[in-house]
């Protein structure tokens, strides 16, 4: 027979026990019936959500044809705590980040990247020097200037670009297999060596010939920009076509101008695999980037900024190619001093 005397004296006796164990069943009971809830509506709302993600378009469509916001598809506070969950025992650091994120507060990893990146612009502005650049434009400047007549290209920016990835050697190879003065990879040679009908693209003048080309056509790609498709054409040439429309559509999406080149390299880290959380957030389907991660997102960031910068010096030196550009003040016979040897 049940004895409710003792029932009650051993309630009184443990309570202190007994209280935070129902206390925890029943949050734990609460916590598991929302999470199903929001499953389930997730799950019902997902056919829907599929298709809109889907018709996300490209903001190089020429610059004529916005993307579809995806902001107003995305819950965000059941996203926070699904996300949590998901990751609560996984990724501790992800978690991390992604609270910070949404807190607008930069972690201190991200900090200390952006501060070393900035130091080492610093000194490489410091420590500029023309390269025997003399020698280029002797040799192979009227051919640069031709080919870039031809696509309405600044020669200046060619120039840069030879700074920028052999050093004006037209033998150099990298340790990717990159080649030429401008550095074109196997791959990519072979295709602009069959597109333009070249016997080969490892010749310096070759190389020039199918460099400019591909070059020419990520500025075009980039026209809607305005006066900054050289910085995201460049971004391309460095990192692939796909990765910067990737940055533009994260910039897009933080409800950024992502025509503006300032904008779009700060949020390059996010393309880093430890920005797994807003890329949940940016292409909730995939859940990453179309074009896929960049752990490296330094590169193209650098890149873009010193060839920007020995443009802005060459132009300081070199008349333009195009019509109506200003004329230099200076001569283009100036003398330059070379570098000294690496």
């Amino acid at each position: 027979m049940f004895n409710t005397t003792k029932y009650l004296d051993f309630l009184r006796k443990h309570y202190l026990f007994i209280i935070p164990i129902l206390s925890l069943a029943v949050i734990l009971t609460i916590f598991i019936i929302n999470i199903l809830n929001k499953e389930s509506r997730t799950l019902s709302s997902d056919n829907s959500t599929r298709r809109n993600n889907e018709e996300i378009i490209s903001p190089l469509n020429n610059g004529k044809t916005e993307m579809n916001s995806m902001k107003d598809n995305i819950n965000y506070s059941s996203y926070q705590i699904l996300n949590y969950v998901d990751k609560l025992f996984e990724n501790w650091v992800g978690v991390f980040d992604y609270f910070l994120f949404n807190l607008n507060i930069s972690s201190s990893e991200e900090s200390d990247v952006q501060n070393t990146i900035k130091k080492n612009i610093e000194k490489f502005r410091n420590d500029f020097t023309s390269g025997d650049l003399n020698f280029l434009v002797k040799e192979y400047g009227d051919l640069i200037k031709k080919e870039c007549n031809i696509y309405k290209l600044d020669w200046r920016i060619i120039l840069s670009i030879i700074r920028q990835e052999s050093y004006f050697n037209p033998n150099a190879v990298s340790r990717a297999g990159a080649f030429g003065l401008m550095q074109i990879m196997p791959g990519t040679g072979n295709s602009l060596q069959n597109l333009l009908q070249l016997e080969d693209t490892k010749t310096p003048q070759n190389n020039l010939i199918a460099g400019i080309y591909y070059f020419a056509t990520l500025v075009a790609d980039f026209e809607f920009t305005g006066q900054e498709k050289y910085q995201f054409a460049l971004c391309s040439y460095n990192a692939g076509l796909g990765r910067t429309i990737d940055a533009m559509t994260i910039t897009y999406f933080l409800g950024e101008d992502y025509k503006k080149w300032d904008n779009v390299k700060e949020n390059l880290k996010f393309l880093s695999s430890k920005s797994d959380s807003i890329q949940k957030l940016v292409w909730p389907v995939s859940k990453k980037p179309s074009y896929g991660t960049l752990d490296n997102w330094q590169e193209p960031y650098k890149y873009v900024t010193k060839v920007i910068y020995y443009y802005d010096e060459y132009k300081k030196i070199f008349e333009s190619n195009l019509p109506g550009e200003k004329v230099s003040k200076k001569s283009s016979s100036k003398k330059i001093k070379k570098s000294k040897k690496k």
